[in-house]
């Protein structure tokens, strides 16, 4: 037997990495879920080395595409930033990034990157993220700095990964 589930779409999320006409594409549809863009670089150059999708829907387009959604259905975006130490932490990105923010009214969720045996970056520090959400503050942004929870288990988000034999690679 199939059960159900009675979750109403004003509680549900969809995050993107800026994949612009599947945001666009959802705007036309009745539902009115949150959109959750992981943007992490607010240039051009940065973001398509982070966020290779970048490279096809560069920010302007992804900016349009976002504003598009904002406008039809009056729920506001979120931008996602995963913090990391001297990549995106600077106050020359947060300056770029409350451009953005603010022209899009979202709010910005921070989140210190989840190290990976295989990534060479690493997390900004507690303080130096402190100091990221206060320049975005001071700079009209509304801005939540999010726990990471699940590190210790291998399970943060970016952590995920597929076992084979005793040997993990990314999932």
């Amino acid at each position: 037997m199939i059960e159900v589930m009675r979750i109403s779409a004003r509680s549900i999320t969809v995050s993107t990495v800026g994949l612009v006409p599947g945001i666009r594409r959802l705007a036309d549809e009745p539902w009115p879920v949150y959109v959750a863009i992981s943007l992490h670089a607010a240039d051009d150059d940065l973001r398509t080395v982070l966020v290779p999708i970048n490279k096809r829907y560069p920010i302007a387009e992804l900016e349009a595409a976002a504003w598009e959604y904002f406008e039809k259905k009056g729920r506001r975006l979120s931008i996602e930033w995963t913090m990391m130490e001297g990549v995106n932490d600077t106050l020359d990105q947060a300056d770029k990034l409350a451009s953005i923010a603010r022209r899009l009214r979202a709010h910005v969720n921070l989140i210190a990157l989840n190290p990976t045996p295989m990534s060479t970056e690493r997390p900004s520090t507690e303080l130096h993220i402190e100091h990221f959400a206060r320049a975005l503050r001071v700079r009209g942004v509304n801005v939540t700095v999010r726990d990471t929870r699940g590190r210790d288990i291998d399970a943060a988000c970016g952590q995920l990964r597929v076992m084979s034999g005793n040997s993990r690679r990314p999932g």
